[in-house]
């Protein structure tokens, strides 16, 4: 189960001490913890980090290039145009003209056009890292296919998640749940709204200091 950037199983064991593994679940709240923390991570960082095939992404076409949000990318598949948004998309031929995919930046030779036209990028991109649990059958997963023999030829290594990005996420989520309740039992009391409203409950937690440092390399900066 997908708990942020890793699985359940893994954050229980980085926030809850042995005991309270043992006789406590607190699974609802670990995951809210968690999947918020990436949350504010891509808030922040102005990207999504989880690989994705398909990927569309639609901005207006007043520029010559475009950052993705998801990188690294294993293949750039399409390039569309429309006028209005009533109108069907239109595929361009030979784009992007040139691209790096391992910075997930394209270029398209030439401005595409002015407001109102707009363009789809379509592609396959981010990091991938195991969201099963040990105890499931398919553990563990494959790295997919479209990773291993990427079109761009990068090394598969730099599609899993950097060790540094999961240590942001560790530390951060331990902060978090320390200030809470180290226990969990205010959490517990508050189970409904976390699982509902995570923000109220974790929104108000400024990052580590040593997170928002670590950080500071994967902001993407692109104004969509």
């Amino acid at each position: 189960m997908n708990a942020g950037f890793s699985n359940l199983d893994y954050l229980k064991r980085q926030l809850l001490a042995p005991a309270l593994r043992a006789t406590v679940t607190y699974d609802d709240q670990i995951l809210a913890l968690g999947q918020g923390v990436v949350g504010m991570f891509q808030n922040l960082c102005n990207r999504e980090f989880g690989y994705q095939a398909g990927i569309q992404e639609i901005a207006l076409g007043d520029r010559s290039f475009w950052f993705a949000r998801r990188i690294p990318v294993t293949q750039f598949t399409g390039v569309n145009l429309r006028f209005f948004k009533s109108d069907d998309w239109v595929s361009i031929q030979n784009q992007p003209l040139q691209a790096d995919e391992e910075k997930g930046l394209i270029h398209f030779g030439y401005t595409l056009g002015r407001s109102p036209i707009q363009f789809q990028l379509i592609y396959n991109g981010g990091y991938w890292w195991e969201q099963l649990e040990p105890d499931d059958a398919a553990f563990p997963s494959a790295i997919p296919a479209d990773i291993t023999n990427n079109a761009a030829g990068i090394d598969p290594k730099k599609f899993l998640l950097p060790p540094d990005l999961l240590l942001a996420w560790v530390l951060q989520c331990k902060h978090m749940w320390q200030t809470i309740d180290p226990r969990g039992t205010k959490i517990v009391a508050e189970e409904k709204l976390a699982r509902a409203v995570p923000q109220q409950v974790f929104g108000d937690m400024d990052l580590v200091p040593q997170v928002a440092n670590l950080l500071k390399q994967y902001y993407r900066y692109q104004i969509t």
